[in-house]
Protein backbone atom coordinates (compact mmCIF):
# COMPACT_ATOMS: atom_id res chain seq x y z
CA UNK A 1 0.00 0.00 0.00
CA UNK A 2 1.37 3.45 -0.94
CA UNK A 3 1.80 5.95 1.84
CA UNK A 4 -0.73 8.76 2.16
CA UNK A 5 0.50 12.13 0.94
CA UNK A 6 1.11 14.45 3.87
CA UNK A 7 0.35 18.11 4.50
CA UNK A 8 1.20 20.81 7.01
CA UNK A 9 -0.54 24.13 7.60
CA UNK A 10 1.00 27.38 8.81
CA UNK A 11 -1.53 30.06 9.83
CA UNK A 12 0.01 33.51 10.04
CA UNK A 13 -1.30 36.53 11.92
CA UNK A 14 -0.95 38.29 15.25
CA UNK A 15 -4.74 38.23 15.56
CA UNK A 16 -4.62 34.45 15.97
CA UNK A 17 -2.09 34.55 18.81
CA UNK A 18 -3.69 37.31 20.85
CA UNK A 19 -7.05 35.53 20.86
CA UNK A 20 -8.78 38.06 18.61
CA UNK A 21 -9.52 35.62 15.78
CA UNK A 22 -10.30 31.91 15.86
CA UNK A 23 -8.40 29.88 13.27
CA UNK A 24 -11.40 28.44 11.46
CA UNK A 25 -9.40 28.34 8.22
CA UNK A 26 -7.15 25.51 9.41
CA UNK A 27 -10.16 23.61 10.74
CA UNK A 28 -11.91 23.89 7.37
CA UNK A 29 -8.84 22.78 5.42
CA UNK A 30 -8.21 19.89 7.84
CA UNK A 31 -11.68 18.48 7.16
CA UNK A 32 -11.16 18.68 3.41
CA UNK A 33 -7.70 17.13 3.53
CA UNK A 34 -9.08 14.18 5.50
CA UNK A 35 -11.97 13.71 3.08
CA UNK A 36 -9.49 13.75 0.19
CA UNK A 37 -7.47 10.95 1.79
CA UNK A 38 -4.53 13.13 2.84
CA UNK A 39 -2.78 13.03 6.21
CA UNK A 40 -2.51 16.39 7.95
CA UNK A 41 0.57 16.12 10.17
CA UNK A 42 0.80 19.53 11.83
CA UNK A 43 -0.85 22.95 12.19
CA UNK A 44 1.34 25.88 13.28
CA UNK A 45 0.34 29.44 14.17
CA UNK A 46 2.89 32.22 13.69
CA UNK A 47 3.06 35.95 14.32
CA UNK A 48 3.40 38.54 11.57
CA UNK A 49 7.17 38.41 11.77
CA UNK A 50 9.68 37.80 8.99
CA UNK A 51 11.91 35.76 11.29
CA UNK A 52 8.98 33.65 12.55
CA UNK A 53 7.75 32.95 9.03
CA UNK A 54 11.24 32.14 7.79
CA UNK A 55 11.96 29.69 10.62
CA UNK A 56 8.46 28.19 10.51
CA UNK A 57 8.63 27.48 6.78
CA UNK A 58 12.15 26.08 6.99
CA UNK A 59 11.16 23.87 9.91
CA UNK A 60 8.25 22.45 7.95
CA UNK A 61 10.36 21.85 4.84
CA UNK A 62 12.83 19.82 6.87
CA UNK A 63 9.99 17.38 7.58
CA UNK A 64 9.33 17.03 3.81
CA UNK A 65 5.52 17.18 3.69
CA UNK A 66 4.01 16.63 0.26
CA UNK A 67 2.26 19.98 0.61
CA UNK A 68 2.77 23.00 2.87
CA UNK A 69 -0.14 25.44 3.02
CA UNK A 70 0.32 28.91 4.48
CA UNK A 71 -2.75 30.99 5.32
CA UNK A 72 -2.87 34.77 5.68
CA UNK A 73 -0.54 37.69 5.05
CA UNK A 74 -0.99 38.19 1.28
CA UNK A 75 -2.68 41.61 1.40
CA UNK A 76 -1.48 45.18 0.77
CA UNK A 77 -0.72 46.34 4.33
CA UNK A 78 2.58 46.50 6.23
CA UNK A 79 1.81 43.41 8.33
CA UNK A 80 1.08 41.25 5.26
CA UNK A 81 4.55 39.74 5.07
CA UNK A 82 4.03 36.05 4.34
CA UNK A 83 5.61 36.09 0.89
CA UNK A 84 8.56 38.14 2.10
CA UNK A 85 9.10 35.59 4.89
CA UNK A 86 8.85 32.69 2.45
CA UNK A 87 11.27 34.50 0.13
CA UNK A 88 13.82 34.51 2.94
CA UNK A 89 13.12 30.90 3.85
CA UNK A 90 13.67 29.71 0.26
CA UNK A 91 16.46 32.17 -0.60
CA UNK A 92 14.42 33.29 -3.58
CA UNK A 93 14.15 37.04 -4.23
CA UNK A 94 10.80 38.78 -4.53
CA UNK A 95 9.92 39.78 -8.08
CA UNK A 96 6.95 41.52 -9.66
CA UNK A 97 5.05 38.71 -11.40
CA UNK A 98 3.39 39.83 -14.64
CA UNK A 99 0.65 37.21 -14.49
CA UNK A 100 -0.16 38.07 -10.88
CA UNK A 101 -0.13 41.79 -11.71
CA UNK A 102 -2.68 41.21 -14.46
CA UNK A 103 -4.92 39.32 -12.02
CA UNK A 104 -4.73 42.24 -9.58
CA UNK A 105 -5.35 44.77 -12.36
CA UNK A 106 -8.36 42.82 -13.67
CA UNK A 107 -9.86 42.80 -10.17
CA UNK A 108 -9.59 46.57 -9.74
CA UNK A 109 -10.94 47.20 -13.24
CA UNK A 110 -14.14 45.55 -12.09
CA UNK A 111 -14.30 47.91 -9.11
CA UNK A 112 -13.06 51.22 -10.50
CA UNK A 113 -13.43 53.03 -13.82
CA UNK A 114 -9.80 54.16 -13.78
CA UNK A 115 -7.86 51.83 -11.50
CA UNK A 116 -4.41 52.86 -10.29
CA UNK A 117 -1.75 50.25 -9.60
CA UNK A 118 -0.30 51.79 -6.47
CA UNK A 119 2.66 50.28 -4.62
CA UNK A 120 0.20 48.75 -2.17
CA UNK A 121 -1.62 46.99 -4.99
CA UNK A 122 1.49 45.85 -6.85
CA UNK A 123 2.73 44.42 -3.52
CA UNK A 124 0.10 41.69 -3.91
CA UNK A 125 1.67 40.73 -7.26
CA UNK A 126 5.23 40.62 -5.94
CA UNK A 127 6.06 36.94 -5.43
CA UNK A 128 9.11 34.79 -4.69
CA UNK A 129 10.98 34.15 -7.93
CA UNK A 130 9.69 31.07 -9.75
CA UNK A 131 6.22 31.21 -8.18
CA UNK A 132 2.96 30.78 -10.03
CA UNK A 133 -0.08 32.90 -9.07
CA UNK A 134 -3.43 31.25 -8.42
CA UNK A 135 -6.58 33.15 -9.44
CA UNK A 136 -8.66 34.53 -6.58
CA UNK A 137 -12.31 34.28 -7.73
CA UNK A 138 -13.72 36.44 -4.93
CA UNK A 139 -10.92 38.80 -3.84
CA UNK A 140 -7.82 40.70 -4.84
CA UNK A 141 -4.65 38.95 -3.68
CA UNK A 142 -3.81 35.89 -5.81
CA UNK A 143 -2.88 32.66 -4.15
CA UNK A 144 0.66 31.47 -4.81
CA UNK A 145 2.12 28.09 -5.73
CA UNK A 146 5.83 27.29 -5.28
CA UNK A 147 8.00 24.20 -5.44
CA UNK A 148 10.84 23.49 -3.02
CA UNK A 149 12.47 20.11 -3.47
CA UNK A 150 9.75 17.48 -2.92
CA UNK A 151 7.33 19.89 -1.21
CA UNK A 152 4.73 21.99 -3.00
CA UNK A 153 3.93 25.23 -1.19
CA UNK A 154 0.58 26.95 -1.47
CA UNK A 155 0.01 30.40 0.05
CA UNK A 156 -3.62 31.38 0.52
CA UNK A 157 -5.28 34.59 1.75
CA UNK A 158 -6.58 34.70 5.31
CA UNK A 159 -10.05 35.97 4.39
CA UNK A 160 -12.13 32.76 4.69
CA UNK A 161 -14.21 33.28 1.55
CA UNK A 162 -11.09 33.90 -0.52
CA UNK A 163 -9.16 31.02 1.04
CA UNK A 164 -12.01 28.60 0.35
CA UNK A 165 -12.49 29.78 -3.23
CA UNK A 166 -8.81 29.30 -4.12
CA UNK A 167 -8.65 26.00 -2.26
CA UNK A 168 -11.63 24.67 -4.22
CA UNK A 169 -10.48 25.92 -7.62
CA UNK A 170 -6.73 25.22 -7.40
CA UNK A 171 -5.80 22.95 -4.48
CA UNK A 172 -8.51 20.31 -4.68
CA UNK A 173 -7.73 19.43 -8.33
CA UNK A 174 -4.03 19.18 -7.41
CA UNK A 175 -4.69 16.94 -4.43
CA UNK A 176 -7.12 14.75 -6.35
CA UNK A 177 -4.35 14.09 -8.87
CA UNK A 178 -2.69 11.87 -6.23
CA UNK A 179 -5.63 9.42 -6.54
CA UNK A 180 -5.80 8.71 -2.83
CA UNK A 181 -8.44 6.43 -1.35
CA UNK A 182 -10.82 8.45 0.79
CA UNK A 183 -11.43 7.17 4.32
CA UNK A 184 -14.72 5.80 5.56
CA UNK A 185 -16.09 6.85 8.93
CA UNK A 186 -18.91 5.83 11.23
CA UNK A 187 -20.22 7.62 14.31
CA UNK A 188 -21.77 5.89 17.32
CA UNK A 189 -23.71 7.86 19.93
CA UNK A 190 -23.22 6.42 23.43
CA UNK A 191 -25.12 7.29 26.63
CA UNK A 192 -25.32 5.85 30.12
CA UNK A 193 -21.59 5.33 30.79
CA UNK A 194 -18.53 7.51 31.28
CA UNK A 195 -15.41 7.44 29.12
CA UNK A 196 -13.30 5.44 31.59
CA UNK A 197 -15.89 2.64 31.38
CA UNK A 198 -15.75 2.78 27.59
CA UNK A 199 -11.94 2.61 27.49
CA UNK A 200 -11.53 -1.18 28.03
CA UNK A 201 -14.16 -1.87 25.35
CA UNK A 202 -12.18 0.25 22.89
CA UNK A 203 -8.91 -1.44 23.84
CA UNK A 204 -10.38 -4.82 22.97
CA UNK A 205 -11.93 -3.46 19.75
CA UNK A 206 -8.54 -2.11 18.71
CA UNK A 207 -6.95 -5.53 19.18
CA UNK A 208 -9.60 -7.15 17.02
CA UNK A 209 -9.48 -4.40 14.37
CA UNK A 210 -5.89 -3.05 14.34
CA UNK A 211 -6.37 -1.27 11.02
CA UNK A 212 -9.21 0.90 12.37
CA UNK A 213 -8.97 4.03 14.48
CA UNK A 214 -11.31 4.53 17.45
CA UNK A 215 -11.69 8.04 18.87
CA UNK A 216 -14.13 8.92 21.67
CA UNK A 217 -15.36 12.48 22.23
CA UNK A 218 -17.10 13.13 25.58
CA UNK A 219 -19.88 15.70 25.41
CA UNK A 220 -20.90 17.35 28.66
CA UNK A 221 -19.98 16.41 32.23
CA UNK A 222 -19.37 12.91 33.53
CA UNK A 223 -21.52 13.75 36.55
CA UNK A 224 -24.55 14.56 34.41
CA UNK A 225 -27.71 12.50 34.43
CA UNK A 226 -26.98 11.10 30.97
CA UNK A 227 -23.31 11.48 30.00
CA UNK A 228 -22.90 11.51 26.23
CA UNK A 229 -19.95 10.20 24.22
CA UNK A 230 -19.58 10.34 20.45
CA UNK A 231 -17.39 7.53 19.14
CA UNK A 232 -15.84 7.86 15.69
CA UNK A 233 -14.51 4.79 13.92
CA UNK A 234 -12.59 5.11 10.68
CA UNK A 235 -10.07 3.17 8.68
CA UNK A 236 -6.32 3.76 8.89
CA UNK A 237 -5.72 1.61 5.80
CA UNK A 238 -8.00 1.57 2.73
CA UNK A 239 -8.44 -2.22 2.90
CA UNK A 240 -9.98 -1.95 6.37
CA UNK A 241 -12.97 0.14 5.34
CA UNK A 242 -15.36 -2.79 5.17
CA UNK A 243 -14.64 -3.74 8.79
CA UNK A 244 -16.05 -0.52 10.27
CA UNK A 245 -19.61 -1.81 10.57
CA UNK A 246 -18.41 -5.02 12.18
CA UNK A 247 -16.33 -3.04 14.70
CA UNK A 248 -19.27 -0.78 15.55
CA UNK A 249 -21.50 -3.80 16.11
CA UNK A 250 -18.93 -5.32 18.45
CA UNK A 251 -18.65 -2.11 20.50
CA UNK A 252 -22.43 -1.78 20.77
CA UNK A 253 -22.84 -5.37 21.99
CA UNK A 254 -20.15 -4.90 24.63
CA UNK A 255 -21.69 -1.64 25.80
CA UNK A 256 -25.08 -3.28 26.24
CA UNK A 257 -23.45 -5.82 28.57
CA UNK A 258 -22.14 -3.11 30.89
CA UNK A 259 -25.23 -0.94 30.90
CA UNK A 260 -24.41 1.54 28.18
CA UNK A 261 -26.79 2.51 25.40
CA UNK A 262 -25.68 3.23 21.87
CA UNK A 263 -26.96 3.86 18.39
CA UNK A 264 -25.43 4.63 15.01
CA UNK A 265 -25.47 8.37 14.53
CA UNK A 266 -24.23 8.53 10.96
CA UNK A 267 -21.81 7.36 8.30
CA UNK A 268 -19.45 9.52 6.23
Amino acid sequence: MSKKPTAEIISIGNELLIGHTLDTNSHWIAKHLTRLGWALERVTQLRDSLDSIKSGVRGSLKRNPSVLITIGGLGPTHDDMTLAGISRALNKPLRLNKEALQLVKDHYQRLESKPRLTKYRTKMATLPQGSAPLPNPVGTAPGVKMQQSSTTLFSLPGVPSEMKAIFRSSLIPYMESFHTIRPKELEVKITGIIESALAPVLDQARKIHPKLYFKSHPRGRETGIRPLILLHIYNIEPSAGEGISEAAAYVMVQLARIGGRSKLAGRK
